[in-house]
């Protein structure tokens, strides 16, 4: 059981609380918790840019009949701004059943599931159009780069906004470099690297990426 009363008392000491979590079923329970919170804490561009950069450079990359999934949607920032875009076919995946039931609750989504996509996942192969995820390079597991590449149609893309000393340390250029040499995926582009929380972790400096699934 969880309670409320373990949040820390200030936002920027919430935010490193759930991201500095020691593992991730214990970030789980932490975004669980988060959960009510975290759109006042992170819900606007000027505490969290990941959702508006991200969705400015899968703008460019989707048209707007798109199938999208939101990998780690969370609470639906990211479904927001595509919404805003014009962005109607959206899928949202992620792991805290708390953060998706404030998403489901904004109707941006067609579709919500919770699930680890880490680990295979009753999610069509092929289906997607495209993945776009923000915010997860440091959360989520790296193998979900695996999945990603299943769900998404040859042709398709994932637009990813990447921590890349994360990426590195995380797992997931092992996996990227795994997947290249399959012939499965490539890196097309790669954008100016970004202050992404500048209110809370202004260390964090994040570039969105987009990968081709072959």
């Amino acid at each position: 059981m969880t309670s409320d009363n373990e949040l820390p008392d200030s936002k920027s000491a919430r935010v490193d609380w759930v991201i500095r979590a020691p593992d991730n079923a214990e970030m789980r329970r932490r975004y669980d918790i988060w959960a009510a919170q975290y759109d006042a804490d992170i819900g606007t561009i000027d505490d969290y840019v990941g959702p508006f950069e991200t969705v400015s450079v899968a703008k460019a990359h989707f048209d707007a009949s798109a199938l999208l999934m939101d990998a780690g949607a969370g609470t639906g920032l990211v479904g927001e701004a595509l919404r805003r875009e014009g962005f109607e076919r959206l899928v949202a995946v992620d792991y805290s059943a708390q953060m998706l039931d404030i998403a489901r609750a904004k109707g941006f989504y067609s579709e919500i599931h919770e699930c680890d996509l880490s680990r295979p996942t009753g999610l069509e192969s092929d289906r997607f159009d495209g993945v776009v995820s923000c915010g997860t390079s440091t959360q989520m597991p790296s193998a979900s780069l695996r999945e990603f590449v299943r769900v998404v149609r040859p042709g398709g893309k994932i637009v990813f906004a990447v921590l890349p000393p994360a990426w590195e340390d995380c797992g997931w250029a092992a996996i990227q470099a795994e997947l290249e040499a399959a012939g499965k995926l490539s890196l097309i582009e790669r954008n100016d690297p970004f202050q992404m929380m500048p209110t809370t972790e202004s260390e964090f400096y994040c570039e969105v990426w987009v990968m081709a699934v072959a």
